[in-house]
């Protein structure tokens, strides 16, 4: 039996003590994609914060164990899930301005992400970032390396936050409402790439958001979150043309779906 990548086994999540995410179990294997689906504060972000172990001070596993490849994150020192962010864990913010810093350009900061994981060749890195620029409809890629994150709109330093996680070409990457900021055209082209990275180099996807329609092209798998609790969960036509709870009638009934081609 093919052991899952990433598996959530009962998991309690609180905040102060107070329980924000209760009883959540589910899991994916190597090559799936798994949507989060459910309305501002369902616990869906909180989820995969918890995963790459970014919930903060405040923020508790309390309860429950979080699985990479059969390991409990739960146990890694800070050191450990360093190693494991970047080439294994990476992530999509939802706001990804927020997670650059202000006073060094992108290109500094790309390389010294990409320098971190053992590639040091500046130009080779270059090339690859504006070929990734290219497809998500950035075509000034030279300008952008060259900028600082200030000097870019906040749909631009979405783009490249977008790019700065997937060139790594992690095993697992999460993203948290990753096309939020960004117009209808880039969407589309921001999850198709995703797609292309899932058939190219069988990476794993776990995407967290609101839009039951960019689920609806990308996902092979759903979970339904509701007040921190995973209320309906399997195959995404299975959720999608048969919902169980009401909760979920409604959000396919609210979102439109991207159309394939």
């Amino acid at each position: 039996m093919q052991q899952p990548l990433l598996a959530f086994n009962n998991v309690e999540i609180s905040y102060d003590d107070e329980a924000m995410i209760q009883g959540v179990s589910l899991k994916m294997n190597k090559g799936e994609i798994l949507g989060i689906v459910g309305e501002s504060g369902s616990g869906k972000s909180t989820l995969i914060k918890a995963s790459m172990g970014l919930l903060g001070r405040s923020g508790r596993v309390s309860q429950g164990e979080i699985l990479y490849q059969g390991q409990n994150v739960l146990n890694l020192g800070d050191e450990a899930f360093r190693n494991l962010r970047g080439p294994k864990m990476g992530m999509i913010f939802q706001n990804c301005g927020s997670a650059l810093c202000p006073i060094r350009t992108i290109g500094d900061q790309l390389c010294e992400a990409m320098k971190e994981h053992g590639q040091t060749d500046r130009q080779a890195i270059k090339d690859e970032a504006l070929a990734m620029f290219d497809r998500i409809h950035l075509h000034d890629g030279d300008r952008i390396l060259n900028s600082y994150p200030f000097e870019l709109s906040g749909g631009m330093n979405q783009r490249v936050g977008i790019v700065m996680a997937m060139i790594l070409k992690p095993d697992l990457l999460f993203a948290d409402e990753p096309t939020s900021a960004l117009d209808v055209t880039v969407q589309a082209q921001v999850v198709k790439e995703m797609m292309a990275l899932r058939e190219t180099f069988g990476m794993s996807i776990v995407i967290v958001t609101h839009n039951i329609g960019v689920v609806s092209y990308m996902a092979d798998n759903v979970a339904v979150m509701h007040k921190g609790r995973l209320v309906e969960y399997g195959k995404t036509r299975d959720v999608i043309d048969h919902p169980i709870k009401d909760y979920t009638r409604q959000l396919i009934g609210a979102v439109p779906r991207i159309r394939r081609g």
